[in-house]
């Protein structure tokens, strides 16, 4: 069987010269076959380095977003921890102001109950789950929110608590209106003119004549001027029921409708009215019936 050939003409560009190429058909089928494996396997390669590119290019995206991840990561760790011991120091905080209102026994027996109703509990919706879980509670942001939302509920009510406290406090006389000894006591006595028994119903407190009577919680002036007695007297009403009487004053620094606040200067001591040297007669009165004074006063 004779061999087929293929013989191919080239015609140079600007030659008139002609050049033959004679090729087995073959080798030309063989180049055919070449050419068109070739054409794939390249085709091949081109997609198998575009998907390579692809998943370079997803890998360094997955990457960069991992190292940021690890970094948000740190930071909430870091907040979370110093949010966790601010949290703990408020809470510390909360238990000592709860403690020292609870336990202030000078203030439970002086000023009067404050009407708090006997209430409580969480006001976050805890899952079981949640809260026997084994992991770190304090570096866990929905327990610290948590704990942020009842501390910030539970400092509310110590501040309202406080602030009627504080409030009560201002108008309750706890500090003494004069510098001096007491000589005569709350509660029955001898009468110093004729040796009867009597009911003394304030302290009788020595000072110079013309010392300085300061109130002791601040009130309002509701009275001022000479009463038998008392002699030159004033009265403050501190609310509440609450009044104070400061008798046998040598003159007065207030008048009637007066506010006076807490230490501020209402008269001076003498000895008006029934009385044997100068002193200050200081009543404590509830609902106008006559308290001993000496339980609102410090101690010395």
């Amino acid at each position: 069987m004779a061999k087929s050939f293929y013989t191919f003409i080239i015609l140079p560009e600007a030659s008139a010269r002609l050049h033959k190429l004679r090729l087995p058909g073959l080798v030309l089928h063989l180049l055919v076959v070449i050419g068109i494996i070739s054409f794939f396997v390249i085709v091949g390669l081109g997609f198998s380095y575009a998907k390579m590119a692809f998943k370079v290019a997803d890998y360094n995206k997955l990457q960069a977003e991992n190292i940021d991840l690890k970094v948000q990561k740190r930071n909430l760790e870091v907040s979370t921890v110093k949010l966790g011991t601010k949290l703990t120091a408020l809470q510390t905080l909360s238990e000592k102001l709860t403690n020292l209102i609870e336990s202030d026994s000078w203030n439970k027996q002086r000023l009067p109950k404050l009407s708090v109703a006997a209430v409580g509990g969480s006001t976050v919706d805890y899952r079981t789950s949640d809260l026997i879980r084994s992991s770190d509670p304090d570096l866990d942001v929905e327990f610290l929110k948590g704990r942020t939302t009842e501390l910030e509920s539970q400092l509310k009510l110590l501040e309202q608590v406080a602030v009627r406290r504080a409030s009560i406090l201002r108008f309750t006389p706890t500090i003494w209106p004069v510098r001096g000894m007491i000589t005569s006591h709350y509660g029955n006595r001898l009468d110093p003119f004729n040796g009867d028994s009597e009911m003394h119903f304030g302290l009788d407190i020595a000072a110079l004549y013309g010392s300085l009577v300061h109130a002791p919680a601040d009130g309002i002036v509701i009275y001022a001027q000479r009463k038998s007695a008392y002699g030159n007297l004033i009265i403050l009403d501190h609310g509440n029921g609450l009044t104070t009487r400061y008798g046998h004053l040598s003159r007065f620094n207030v008048q009637v409708g007066q506010t006076i606040r807490r230490n501020d200067m209402i008269g001076f001591v003498g000895t008006s009215g029934r009385s044997t040297a100068p002193h200050l007669h200081y009543e404590v009165r509830m609902n106008d019936r006559p308290v001993n004074p000496r339980t609102y006063l410090p101690r010395g």
